[in-house]
């Protein structure tokens, strides 16, 4: 089904059976889809040590790169580098950085997210990556410092407030708020006022306002402690490059 073909649906029949396509909605809000791997990731799916570890009973593909030189025991092991990919990524986006980390003696670790690349599933949600993070913290950690793009940003945010540590995080493009998020997903969609209405009440009703509130990345980066480096393309059609001006004042 087309993008085309669903905006076409919404914006005629949503205004009609907003309580239905609204539900409709809902369950898109969740749902990933993936894309395949492109040419130049493929030297780093292929070098990449895999491992899974399991979360709450998935089965999360973890992808490990170190060099020779770098050596690492369970009990020496090397500083470690965590990218966190956004929603419909994986976790060898981070290839063209994993050649000058290792070389500066960093071991670089990534993930596949829920329903994300090889992780199975097909609908997941910011505490679920929020769960792995704490997981691979715990399995792998402690982590030096993170890399983050997109929807991974936010979640990076929302596991240092709740206790995460670092000494240093580079965000790519990072959401500032859950609005941000819903405007997005309404622009890409075209969703009407009456569907999105009952896309924000689901919302509430299933993860709550606290919830909602919790993830808003200007409000968790307020009390780090880490150095954050912020990197954002004006030309940004997905996410304005406002969201990193006003995380760069709220980071202190």
């Amino acid at each position: 089904m087309s993008l085309s073909f669903i905006r076409f649906i919404y914006s005629t029949l949503g205004p009609v059976f907003p309580a239905y396509f609204g539900n409709r909605a809902y369950q898109q809000w969740f749902t990933t889809f993936r894309f395949n791997t492109p040419a130049y990731e493929l030297d780093a799916l292929n070098s990449a040590t895999e491992e899974d570890i399991d979360v709450n009973g998935l089965k999360v593909k973890i992808y490990i790169w170190q060099s020779e030189e770098t050596g690492s025991s369970d009990t020496d092991p090397a500083a470690t580098v965590l990218f966190i990919h956004g929603w419909t990524g994986r976790g060898t986006q981070i290839a063209k950085y994993i050649g000058p980390l290792n070389a500066l003696g960093y071991r670089v670790l990534s993930f596949d997210g829920p329903a994300h690349g090889k992780t199975p599933g097909r609908q997941t949600s910011l505490l679920e990556f929020t769960d792995v993070v704490f997981a691979l913290d715990e399995h792998y950690g402690p982590f030096d410092a993170a890399i983050t793009h997109s929807f991974g940003g936010m979640v990076l945010a929302f596991a240092m407030a709740k206790g995460l540590t670092l000494k240093r995080a580079a965000c790519i493009c990072p959401p500032k708020s859950f609005q941000v998020l819903t405007d997005n997903f309404q622009r890409i969609l075209k969703l009407p006022e009456s569907v999105m209405r009952v896309l924000v009440r689901k919302t509430y009703e299933s993860h709550g306002q606290i919830t909602r509130d919790a993830v808003d990345t200007l409000k968790n980066v307020k009390d780090l402690a880490c150095k954050g480096l912020l990197i954002h393309d004006e030309d940004d059609d997905e996410i304005s490059w406002h969201s990193s001006e006003e995380i760069a004042r709220a980071w202190p």
